[in-house]
């Protein structure tokens, strides 16, 4: 009976190892979003200056518009919908976000309990979120 008990904590212990990884994976995208904000300070315009068309917001809103015009409308069939993250890097780390934070929650097994939890996730995805927004994702410059 022991051995069950002993089985069954240490896969609650991975469940919740996985439950938190996504957790900050979310953050690590989110934080993605955020610095496109400021494009030309973030390591994707020194280090993807091809994919400048869909890493650029300035430019990359257009690549779900025909000729890139919004005025011919959508590109092809979703594109200003649910396949809008297939059309520009803002987006697919939107979706790519959303996605770990439902992986986050289906893989979800309590730490300690509910409050202290709370605390775990939300001060992991800030301090992650941080790390990467003000530190790993600007350009050196």
């Amino acid at each position: 009976m022991g051995h069950r008990f002993e089985s069954c904590r240490d896969h609650l212990k991975k469940e919740t190892m996985t439950s938190l990884v996504f957790i900050i994976l979310a953050a690590i995208f989110n934080a993605c979003m955020d610095i496109l904000g400021k494009y030309d300070e973030s390591i994707f315009k020194k280090c993807c200056p091809s994919l400048e068309n869909f890493m650029n917001p300035k430019v990359s809103w257009k690549n779900k518009y025909k000729n890139l015009d919004k005025a011919q409308g959508p590109k092809f069939f979703g594109s200003t919908t649910f396949l809008v993250w297939t059309t520009d890097f803002w987006h697919l780390c939107k979706t790519i976000m959303i996605m770990f934070f439902s992986l986050s929650i289906v893989f979800y097994s309590p730490i300690f309990y509910t409050i202290a939890d709370f605390f775990i996730y939300f001060f992991s995805f800030g301090i992650v979120f941080e790390l990467f927004y003000s530190k790993l994702l600007k350009a050196q410059k």
